[in-house]
């Protein structure tokens, strides 16, 4: 049994379908405080909480799978990150159908990946995560990319983001995942997530390596008003000029063109040329890559033909995120371009940009971690973005040694 009390909740509980906690003080004024642990079995238990928890008002603290609708799970995420980042941080506004799509709700058992704390029955705080497999330096093994790592700012401080992380470690170890990768944003000091993860470094986290980004301004006005960053929004603005118009030259014998279902396979050799060279890097098969290719929803992709062959494949998505507005930016997720040549690379990169103007977006997105080729993004109209996300490892058991990480195959989550 472990001990929680609202102040502080210093408990370690794992996410099985519904583990209990009430907290609380007797109502007789010499008692000593107590708390209630209702386990599986439903039997209430109690034991005695030191008298410094004095006056702890009752609270009923559940950790079990989120139960609400993916509209539900969506609304909660996006409300505590607003809570705790409107107008001084960027936020990701995570819709339905992007949660549908990335966390593969539609299989069977999803639900436990969505870890969530009640209190008095209602959501405190979320983590999410979905399997993938990994390699690193040959070694292929089974675990997870994680984020969404969402406390409401009113609730922060009572270590319900610990609590979480325990759910999640203990539902790991119980599906057999080695370890789950995220990020913690570092580029702003408003952002909660460093501090929290380097309190878990060498505990149960590990943090081997920083990332930045590369960034093509799509919409130079309206990135400008929305970056909550205003030197940035002021160089978007200035350097309105200097972007070179986006075209496509149709080339002779390359072909652009919508990935389908039968390209999949050649997707996959793709994937596993282009990406071989990474230290750590995701490994993909058929059904997660035609989904993380837009298949079944969401994601879109197309592909590049030479001489009759797909020769090159660029998988997106693009999303919602508040700044200081609320406008649609594009996350390239794959990038699969190895044997492409660098005018099959430029057509291709170029037919994606011009998809993601169409739709709206004010800007395109690819987290610099060395997945693609090295002189790729070296072009007129992209710029490169200090790093300024750790990259951040956390183990279902102890912490083990790592390789030096240079170059990563993952998706920014």
């Amino acid at each position: 049994m472990s001990r929680v009390c609202d102040d502080q909740l210093c408990c370690r509980a794992n996410s099985r379908p519904a583990v209990s906690f009430i907290v609380g003080r007797p109502n007789t004024r010499s008692a000593a405080p107590v708390t209630t642990f209702r386990g599986q079995s439903g039997v209430p238990q109690t034991r005695p909480f030191p008298n410094a928890l004095a006056g702890t008002i009752v609270r009923m603290i559940e950790v079990r799978p989120f139960a609400g609708t993916p509209e539900e799970l969506s609304d909660f995420v996006i409300a505590a990150w607003e809570s705790t980042y409107a107008g001084k941080m960027s936020v990701p506004h995570w819709n339905a159908d992007y949660f549908r799509w990335q966390l593969r709700l539609d299989e069977e058992n999803s639900r436990k990946r969505l870890v969530c704390v009640y209190q008095d029955d209602q959501p405190a705080g979320v983590v999410l995560f979905f399997p993938v497999e990994f390699e690193v330096r040959g070694e292929r093994f089974r675990g997870a990319q994680a984020s969404w790592l969402s406390v409401p700012a009113q609730r922060r401080g009572q270590g319900i983001a610990r609590l979480l992380n325990d759910a999640v470690q203990t539902q790991m170890r119980d599906d057999g995942l080695r370890f789950r990768l995220g990020f913690g944003y570092s580029g702003s000091k408003v952002s909660a997530g460093p501090g929290f993860w380097k309190k878990l470094r060498g505990i149960s986290s590990t943090i081997p390596c920083r990332v930045g980004f590369w960034v093509r301004v799509l919409d130079s006005k309206r990135a400008a008003a929305w970056n909550v960053n205003r030197w940035e929004g002021w160089l978007a603005r200035i350097g309105r000029p200097l972007l070179p118009r986006l075209t496509v030259r149709k080339p002779s014998g390359v072909a652009i063109r919508p990935v389908q279902q039968d390209d999949v396979p050649r997707c996959m050799e793709l994937a596993e040329q282009g990406t071989r060279h990474c230290d750590l890097r995701l490994i993909w098969d058929e059904d997660r890559l035609a989904r993380q290719l837009g298949l079944s929803g969401f994601g879109k992709a197309l592909v590049a033909e030479e001489g009759g062959e797909v020769r090159g494949c660029i998988g997106w998505h693009v999303l919602p995120i508040a700044g200081r507005t609320v406008e649609l930016v594009g996350v390239l997720d794959l990038v699969f371009v190895s044997e492409l040549s660098a005018v099959g690379r430029t057509e291709l990169l170029n037919s994606v940009l011009i998809q993601m103007q169409a739709e709206g977006a004010i800007m395109a997105l690819k987290l610099r971690s060395g997945d693609y080729p090295n002189r790729l993004f070296l072009r007129l109209g992209w710029f490169c973005k200090a790093a300024d996300s750790d990259v951040i490892i956390t183990w279902a058991e102890s912490p083990q040694p790592l390789p030096k990480l240079r170059r990563l195959h993952v998706l920014w989550r």
